[in-house]
């Protein structure tokens, strides 16, 4: 695996930048004027500032290692395009929200934002040429392609390398660990969690069978989103980053981290 050091001290003043630029809060308030005026369901991951902050950081992931700001990059199943949005304010000239369902609230946000989309119609194959794209995302997608009893982590992934040139780059997020914090509390209470959740040795082999190299690793959001949801309204949500990330990467509350955020390369020339 090549070594890409991020998160760094960079990162972080990068996200704060972008947390705090003008373009970026309106955007942010136009998904807001939307989601609240209409009542828009399954939008907590736009409302509530500690994740949009991880979106931005997940952005600054993506601009480290695209440089191209012309690459052809898709947004796999990405809701109300809220990722394809942030990364198009950053410059990024040719990326498409990929959906499968038309959602009753979806053509308020693609109206308003201008959201570039394209439509799908099989949860196992992708309505894309072959060798035609750069960059794939996932962003908390592939942990729900087996939920409709139909879709299968295996095939899709071999269906994204199909899509993506030679040495493309796949980035998946917001992909939930075996035993992250969120999930053995919601476990506990009884409340909803993730069916599909994932050990390492999961992840790496889904990524061997289906043709791809790993370049980068990690696990992150130790602290539970409730907490995490609480504490926002008391501390600046790039503080709780930053330090929700350290105690990530440290023993013992690395075993128990939420989130696993990863980029791997299409093998082959």
């Amino acid at each position: 695996m090549k070594q890409i050091i991020f998160p760094d001290q960079k990162t972080y003043q990068d996200v704060s930048a972008l947390h705090r630029s003008d373009s970026l809060i309106r955007l942010r308030q136009t998904f807001l004027d939307i989601i609240r005026g209409h009542s828009v369901p399954f939008a907590e991951n736009i409302i509530k500032t500690n994740d949009w902050v991880n979106y931005l950081y997940y952005a600054c992931l993506v601009r480290r290692l695209v440089p191209d700001q012309g690459a052809l990059i898709i947004d796999w199943g990405g809701l109300y395009g809220h990722v394809t949005k942030i990364l198009q304010t950053l410059g990024y000239e040719n990326i498409f929200n990929y959906l499968l369902h038309k959602m009753p609230h979806y053509p308020l946000f693609k109206e308003a934002l201008h959201l570039p989309t394209l439509w799908g119609e099989d949860s196992n194959s992708l309505s894309l040429e072959t060798d035609s794209i750069d960059v794939f995302i996932s962003s908390g997608v592939l942990e729900h392609v087996r939920e409709d009893g139909i879709g299968d982590e295996e095939r899709i992934l071999k269906e994204i390398g199909r899509v993506l040139k030679g040495r493309g780059l796949l980035f998946i997020w917001n992909l939930p660990a075996k035993l992250g914090t969120s999930e053995l509390l919601a476990m506990i209470r009884g409340k909803w969690h993730h069916q599909f959740r994932y050990w390492q040795k999961d992840i790496l082999y889904l990524l061997r069978q289906t043709g791809f190299e790993l370049l980068y690793l990690d696990k992150h959001k130790f602290l539970p989103g409730s907490l995490l949801n609480f504490l926002e309204k008391k501390i600046d949500p790039l503080v709780l980053l930053k330090a929700d990330n350290r105690l990530s990467h440290l023993f013992p509350f690395n075993l128990l981290a939420r989130d696993f955020v990863l980029v791997a390369q299409k093998s082959g020339s």
